[in-house]
């Protein structure tokens, strides 16, 4: 969220209604609309898929590898995402610009290298087409490259046309679906099937494309020093546990509902639950309203308070001034949490109370309104455990907040494996707890060390800098210097073609 404070605050400058409401629809932008676009693309290839495939194995093997592409290329990047993050803040408040472009490329290298593997081993053997496991791999490895980049798009702050690349994106793969469905490609196996995953995969690539486009034309120069971000894992490596454990604890109850027996098996590749995993997916849904609050509130109030109490640490503040702006950063950042958690609650009681009359009308199956309605309470307590996860992030508290995703992770997996057993009209239930039991220890957690922050302010400061050397910092460094010794030799071999070229010539 770095950088949107200054455009926030200028707009809640004017109260009136229309700049009010531009500020609100621009956290959202921010917020969930990269989000929001694909979401909708998805429902939309959802509906499209049931008009153009006739056959329910052909559609469901689409819908599968829509899925799996989804949730383990995030579960795969997210852990690199806070690292890389971590990365370019401190890079950019060195003003080290020309870190951030060769870190990319480092990244990208490696995060596809190491997903290409994972795509690879996956689909090997597996009873499917050529051309369609071609594809498969295509789409795994190139959502996994736009979670990435998003990382470093955040430092362009345009968010406008990262919105507009996601919109043209799912224009493009409905456009072409609708195209294909009337002309198809001549695919020897499941034509409709490939088809339309020939059309998201074109969709996909035009949206990287367009990223890609605009992170470069922002960083167009760099050094050599490609993978000098793996120092950050042997200084932070609680990072990389922090995103993989909220992640997989995102996912893990969808994966166990997939051996249960409203899993389906596609082609023996993949199990996917259609019933829960829709309900949970319209639970999560419910909570864009507080990750656009929260932005604002966190923009708006607390960092001014927050920005205040460091300054005054860092500034040789008395303590009477330190500790009056300790009392007013904890204040505020308890009273936006306790307002963000009122609109939320209120809002998704509303839609959880109201399931039966939506389902109605839409025509959903009632064993999926049952799920989506505890999956929602569940939902509405899970995004408050990201947004305490944040805040301890904030202070630097990372132990903590390997500890409140952990607790995450190991509660809905041992939860929702729990309440399999006990059949349809349980299941929601262990996400349900799982958010429940995290959030109350994750509030435990951060009101705990809110108390005694002066404390790990003054007193867990290193009294020297030590000198360490791990595996990633010698990894980091033999990579680099291999990019740089074949460097050498390129623009080594291009000297020698240009001196050749023009004794040739002359």
């Amino acid at each position: 969220m770095a950088g949107i404070g200054f455009t926030l605050k200028k707009l809640f400058q004017e109260e009136t209604f229309t700049q009010r409401t531009k500020a609100y629809l621009y956290s959202a932008l921010v917020a969930a609309g990269p989000w929001i676009a694909a979401v909708l693309t998805v429902n939309a290839l959802v509906i499209l898929s049931e008009w153009i495939i006739n056959e329910n194995v052909q559609r469901d093997l689409f819908m599968g590898t829509i899925v799996y592409s989804f949730v383990f290329s995030q579960i795969l990047t997210a852990p690199w995402q806070l690292i890389i993050t971590r990365y370019i803040s401190d890079k950019l408040y060195l003003k080290s610009y020309d870190y951030i472009k060769p870190s990319s490329i480092g990244l990208t290298k490696l995060v596809g290298f190491l997903n290409l593997c994972v795509a690879i081993f996956f689909y090997y053997g597996k009873d499917l087409p050529v051309p369609y496991k071609l594809m498969s791999i295509m789409l795994f490895i190139m959502l996994s490259m736009i979670w990435i980049i998003m990382v470093y798009l955040s430092a362009v702050k345009d968010y406008g046309l990262i919105s507009k690349a996601y919109i043209l994106g799912g224009a493009i793969t409905l456009g072409l679906g609708l195209a294909l469905a009337n002309y198809p490609l001549p695919f020897s196996e499941f034509q409709a099937g490939s088809n339309l995953l020939f059309a998201y995969l074109s969709g996909i690539t035009c949206t990287l494309i367009i990223l890609a486009y605009t992170f470069f034309g922002n960083f167009k120069y760099g050094n050599n020093l490609q993978f000098d971000f793996l120092r950050t894992l042997d200084k932070y490596p609680s990072l990389f546990m922090v995103g993989l454990f909220y992640t997989m604890g995102l996912w893990i109850d969808d994966i166990l509902m997939w051996f249960s027996f409203v899993g389906v098996s596609i082609y023996d590749t993949y199990l996917y639950a259609p019933l829960y995993d829709n309900a949970i997916f319209l639970a999560y849904l419910t909570i864009i309203p507080t990750m656009v609050l929260f932005i604002v509130s966190i923009e708006i109030e607390f960092y001014d308070t927050y920005k205040k109490y460091y300054s005054l640490v860092n500034g040789k503040g008395t303590y009477r001034q330190i500790l009056i702006a300790n009392k007013d950063m904890r204040r505020s950042l308890y009273r936006q949490i306790a307002y963000t958690f009122e609109i939320q609650a209120l809002l998704s009681a509303t839609l959880i109370l109201t399931a039966p009359q939506i389902f109605y009308l839409l025509g959903g199956p009632i064993i999926v309104r049952t799920i989506f309605q505890i999956a929602g309470i569940g939902a509405l307590f899970n995004i408050f455990v990201f947004v305490i996860m944040l805040v301890m992030l904030y202070f630097e508290a990372r132990v903590h907040a390997v500890l409140i995703t952990l607790c995450f992770f190991l509660t809905n997996l041992v939860f929702t494996y729990l309440f399999i057993p006990y059949g349809l009209e349980y299941y929601g239930y262990g996400f349900m707890l799982s958010s429940i039991t995290t959030f109350i220890f994750s509030l435990v957690i951060a009101i705990k060390f809110l108390k005694k922050i002066d404390y790990v302010t003054f007193g867990k400061q290193p009294l020297f800098n030590e000198k360490r050397h791990y595996f990633f910092t010698w990894l980091s460094d033999h990579l680099n210097s291999r990019m740089e010794r074949s460097s050498v030799r390129r623009k080594s071999v291009r000297r020698w073609r240009n001196e050749k070229n023009h004794f040739d010539a002359s």
